[in-house]
């Protein structure tokens, strides 16, 4: 991300075309749990991945599915990851992050709220993807993503009382990733979410 960059000019120059792209960070959410997705082939995925991203989908008129398939790798690999996120350089560290979209997107949000006052209901359609990464980037330690995050990552010393290194592992144990969710719970704890802050009677 620069400082210098105007995401309005998301665009793909190809063959006289000039495509548009409405890269806001739900649209790009819903892009990754689309392509986990295993009730599409691929195929239908870059059709719908396509509808997703370009908004002006007369652009995309005569063009093959080879073609369509090559734009979407086009908007992913220069829109959406960054070059260390897609091609590690040689000896760097492939581990996984810890944390994951999906399954903490309760914590990215109550995160938002308290370190930025951004309700990211609100700000779907509206916040594009690369301000979305600079402020989940930015989030302070007291936001209860990071917390997470760092129960996640801690090293339990040996050396401290048995009780609050039980704590500790119990802590870890209840923030684990390995814990099973799909994306209707996340779709679900996000409806919970917006019902909670939408007022009263409507």
């Amino acid at each position: 991300m620069k400082l210098t960059d105007r995401f309005d000019d998301d665009v793909i120059e190809y063959r006289g075309r000039t495509i548009r792209l409405g890269l806001y960070f739900d649209v790009v959410l819903r892009a990754f749990e689309l392509l986990k997705d295993t009730r599409f082939n691929t195929w239908e995925k870059v059709d719908i991945l396509l509808d997703m991203f370009v908004e002006n989908p007369e652009s995309l008129a005569g063009l093959n599915i080879h073609e369509k398939d090559m734009l979407v790798g086009i908007i992913f690999d220069r829109f959406i990851y960054e070059q260390k996120d897609n091609k590690p350089s040689q000896g760097a560290s492939t581990k996984k992050p810890p944390y994951d979209l999906e399954k903490d997107a309760e914590y990215i949000y109550a995160s938002f709220m308290y370190d930025y006052g951004v309700d990211l209901f609100e700000q779907q359609g509206k916040l594009h993807w690369k301000k979305f990464k600079a402020l989940l980037s930015g989030l302070s330690e007291d936001s209860k993503f990071m917390k997470v995050i760092g129960y996640r990552t801690m090293e339990i010393p040996n050396k401290i009382p048995a009780k609050e290194r039980q704590r500790l592992l119990e802590l870890k144990r209840a923030y684990s990733l390995e814990q099973t969710q799909t994306v209707d719970d996340i779709d679900a704890k996000f409806e919970a979410l917006a019902a909670m802050m939408r007022p009263k009677g409507r």
